[in-house]
């Protein structure tokens, strides 16, 4: 094989120069593609998250609208219990009241009734026939 003269090395690197133009403008090409292509993803992908939030927002919602009713209806229910309790201890005070004041008059009538006959007892005559 003889020698490449200049003329051919040019050729050469004129063909090698195309083939590495044409080879840039396919990566570009391509790399377009490529953001195109991840644009859309990303566009997709936001839709979906989008989609997701506002399904779970719904969701966050009847759950606290169901908790809040259930939180009312249990205060409800013991705030009724609370009265009731209320009125037994209110019962109950008046009862323990009365059951005092009863005892005190029962002791009071015991003391005077001892006392009574002590008195009886001590300052009765002899004659007088017991």
């Amino acid at each position: 094989m003889a020698d490449p003269t200049t003329q051919e090395l040019k050729e050469l690197i004129l063909n090698l120069e195309r083939v590495v133009l044409g080879l840039d403008r396919k990566i570009d090409i391509q790399f377009v593609e490529l953001k195109s292509d991840i644009k859309s993803v990303e566009d997709k992908l936001s839709a979906d998250i989008r989609s997701v939030e506002d399904r779970l927002g719904g969701e966050i919602k009847r759950v606290e609208d169901r908790l809040s009713a259930d939180i009312r209806s249990v205060e409800d229910r013991l705030g009724g219990e609370i009265k009731r309790v209320e009125e037994k201890v209110s019962g109950i005070d008046k009862r323990i009241g009365n059951e005092e004041f009863i005892s005190r008059g029962a002791l009071t009538a015991v003391f005077v009734s001892v006392s009574a006959g002590v008195i009886k007892y001590l300052f009765s005559s002899p004659s007088s026939g017991l």
